[in-house]
């Protein structure tokens, strides 16, 4: 991968960001762009910016952005074959954004939907559903436009890989983000977004697509901070959700005997919920050591799941392939 950078008075420029790579010098040319070449990049999505003398700039000739906590530029390299999350010539579902008034956010709170192919608001037939929540700083775009979800969930339909489900993308900050350190903010956002999805976002789903109303057709599933909503939210209410996911979690740890007191009775009377509890983390994460906290509370009072622990850190390389390997699990 060749780099580029016009910067006529620096002094110094690297690429920096990119995964599994140090930042890279770049050498600058009569023309005044500097210039670098990256070899052996392993099929991803890569984010990357440059440093210019100590300060961080975007791609100017790149449009491809990741804007979330920090913006980034971006590029894919998608091999052959092409992984799941790769754009491919199959049957393409539809991607809907939708704006609604929240009266627990006190706004206007936004949400993405996936319908398969196929799908017709008129029909009688109704799918399964899965509420698929993000991460800290990202938005209801995040699982769109760096996770790929509908292009994953494409490719997984197209070869016969996963049951035909809608996909709920929602935005997992009610509570807006501080701009300041905010002692009991996790806490509050993760209790309004419990309110959100149980009280505004499934009557609003299940009322405007056709979507099963049963908890063996409803999954929820998440990545870090979603991890952790996912977590409490699936867990904490069976009679809603059957299929529980979380990807590098911020796992509970605190009060967890009252929290899933319902979880635990079940559990007891021999009858597991969820259907699917699936946590899954790389080994270089930061929140490993929390996630094999709340796994070794679900070991101890016996509660079935599944663990799978894989390489690398805290990154969507890992989320993409976790939710691919999720989605091929449910509702079957």
């Amino acid at each position: 991968m060749v780099f580029r950078f016009y910067a006529p008075a620096a002094h110094a420029v690297a690429v920096q960001g990119l995964r599994n790579h140090a930042p890279v010098a770049m050498v600058k040319g009569k023309d005044d762009v500097w210039t670098t070449t990256v070899a052996g990049l392993a099929p991803d999505m890569y984010s990357y910016s440059f440093n210019v003398d100590g300060a961080t700039a975007l791609d100017p000739r790149n449009r491809d952005i990741k804007r979330w906590i920090t913006s980034e530029s971006g590029f894919e390299i998608v091999g052959t074959p092409p992984p799941a999350w790769a754009l491919q010539a199959v049957p393409h579902g539809t991607l809907h954004r939708h704006l609604y008034t929240s009266a627990v956010a006190r706004r206007e709170a936004a949400f993405l939907v996936y319908t398969p192919p196929g799908y017709d608001p008129r029909s009688d037939r109704t799918y399964p559903v899965v509420y698929v929540l993000h991460g800290y700083g990202d938005d209801e775009g995040a699982w769109s436009e760096n996770g790929h979800a509908h292009l994953i969930a494409d490719s997984l339909l197209a070869r016969g890989a996963m049951k035909a489900a809608i996909l709920v993308m929602p935005n997992g900050h009610p509570r807006p983000i501080p701009t300041t350190r905010e002692k009991d903010y996790s806490a509050a956002n993760l209790a309004a977004m419990q309110d959100a999805v149980i009280q505004e976002l499934l009557p609003l789903i299940e009322r405007d697509y056709r979507v099963s109303r049963v908890p063996a057709e409803r999954a929820i599933v998440g990545l870090s901070m979603g991890g952790g909503q996912s977590l409490t939210i699936g867990l904490g209410h069976p009679e809603l959700f059957q299929w529980v996911g979380g990807f590098s979690s911020a796992a509970p740890n605190e009060d967890l005997d009252a929290r899933f007191a319902g979880l635990l009775q079940a559990t007891k009377k021999h009858e597991p919920s969820p259907r699917l509890l699936w946590i899954a983390i790389g080994k270089d994460d930061f929140l490993l050591k929390q996630n094999q906290t709340f796994t070794a509370w679900l070991t101890a009072n016996n509660v079935p799941f599944k663990w799978k622990l894989t390489d690398g850190g805290h990154e969507w390389t890992n989320w993409r392939a976790y939710l691919e390997e999720f989605l091929g699990q449910i509702f079957r």
